[in-house]
């Protein structure tokens, strides 16, 4: 008989072992690495301010890149082209991403480098039911493929092989959710049991849906912002639209400046280029949609510094970001090299606590949101090898007034003078504030909390 779906019990077996400490030794769970209360990414203060990279179950073993936020990710495509592509932005028409021109013709996926792309989980995971192929198609895609892909990781958490049909830690996690107490959700979501034999692969796939189906859910895309509210109770001579009765003139300046849009605070027009990358709304966008994602989901080559201070930093080994993924003999010449991918500015200054540290890029670099704007205005015009010599930090170089050269210094970053996308945009100290000002009002005010163990409930 044909199980019926249920997304409510689908939807919560995925928070549980989201939270639930599924790794070796029995230390770290996601909310690990991704943590609501410091929007979906590190949540250790002291890590963000020294090697940033978040370790794994394994004391002191650790990747190479900062965790990127979960929140709002489950609203990313499949890896793929840009939409861009084939228009011409200003030097031809965009090639497609299989090209290996630029990062900008690629888009989709989640992680740094877009490695999860939606196309591992597939319609084996509903074995011909179409009642659950129709209520669970929507939870397929990146962030159901980036599920599987943590828990087996020697640097995070660490779960070893077992028999898992070709899908490294399947066993072990079955496993663990068929002991756990939470496992009835299993077979209320499913129809059936988790199969940790012959159906092992499957099994854990239909766990990594469950993950995405929360992530998909309003308490991980609660969009619950100071913005959201503001705007969905705006009431001054704009109803719905920018300035917001509700921000004061350095916050709805920041807005405008973020989109360059001409107004009484920004009569000019200036632009700041935010909007160029963090923006899902269209090179039309005035900032106004109620679900604006703040990223275009693709890959820029931004030219950031080195971090000489992040975990397993290696001078002669640059971290070549999007060609890794797409390129397997890449270089610093490829078309792809330290291309990354744009997150949403959702909760870029979400934190625990005053004085807790945030780490802003792939590698952590910069630890203030003023510095990354204060980067994006004076990269290029800044750029001296010779006052900020490679190794120099974010702090170091704001008090030197100067910036290093790009970890991955090729001419095709946004920074230099062919691209000229950032890094001499013109911005008076007092815009910069405005700017920063404006991202503080794009944290979540509903944080998701640990879940009290598990009772059965009635659905």
């Amino acid at each position: 008989m044909a199980a019926e779906p249920n997304v409510a019990a689908l939807q919560e077996l995925g928070k549980r072992v989201f939270f639930d400490e599924i790794s070796v030794p029995q230390t770290q769970s996601c909310s690990s690495c991704h943590n609501p209360d410091a929007g979906w990414t590190s949540p250790s203060s002291a890590i963000n301010a020294g090697q940033v990279v978040f370790p794994g179950a394994v004391h002191k073993r650790a990747g190479g890149r900062k965790p990127p936020t979960i929140g709002y990710a489950s609203l990313a495509p499949n890896f793929g082209d840009s939409p861009l592509v084939g228009i011409d932005i200003g030097f031809g028409p965009l090639p497609p991403c299989a090209a290996g021109a630029i990062g900008l013709s690629c888009a989709g996926g989640v992680f740094w480098d877009g490695r999860a792309t939606g196309e591992a989980i597939g319609a084996e995971v509903f074995a011909g039911d179409t009642k659950l192929a129709a209520a669970y198609t929507q939870f397929l895609g990146p962030v159901a493929d980036q599920a599987l892909g943590p828990f087996p990781n020697d640097v995070e958490q660490n779960v070893p092989d077992g028999r898992d049909d070709g899908l490294p830690g399947a066993e072990f996690v079955c496993r663990h959710v068929v002991k756990s107490s939470y496992a009835p959700l299993y077979t209320k979501a499913w129809g059936s049991a988790p199969d940790c034999k012959k159906g092992v692969a499957v099994s854990f796939k239909r766990i990594a849906v469950a993950i995405s189906a929360w992530e998909h859910s309003s308490e991980v895309n609660s969009f619950s912002s100071l913005r959201d509210f503001a705007l969905a109770q705006d009431d001054d001579d704009s109803p719905g639209d920018f300035p917001l009765a509700d921000f004061t003139d350095q916050e709805n300046l920041g807005h405008d400046l973020f989109y360059g849009l001409t107004s009484a605070l920004n009569p000019t027009g200036k632009n700041a280029n935010c909007s160029a990358c963090h923006n899902s709304g269209g090179p039309t966008s005035r900032g106004n949609e109620p679900g604006q994602l703040y990223t275009d989901n693709s890959f820029h080559h931004l030219g950031i510094p080195p971090n000489f201070d992040a975990a397993n930093f290696d001078p002669n080994a640059p971290d070549l970001g999007l060609a890794r993924h797409t390129t397997p003999d890449a270089t610093t010449a490829s078309g792809h090299a330290s291309a990354f991918r744009t997150p949403t500015l959702r909760n870029v200054d979400r934190r625990e606590r005053n004085g807790f540290v945030k780490a802003y890029m792939h590698n952590g670099y910069f630890k203030r949101l003023e510095d990354v704007v204060h980067f994006y205005n004076t990269a290029r015009l800044k750029a001296d090898a010779v006052k900020c010599p490679a190794g120099t930090t974010a702090a170091q170089a704001r008090a030197r007034d100067c910036w290093p050269v790009a970890e991955v210094n090729n001419g095709a970053q946004a920074s230099s003078a062919g691209v000229n996308l950032l890094g001499d945009l013109g911005l008076s100290r007092a815009e910069e504030k405005a700017i920063v000002a404006y991202l503080k009002t794009l944290s979540d005010t509903q944080v998701v909390k640990k879940p009290k163990p598990y009772k059965a409930k009635g659905y």
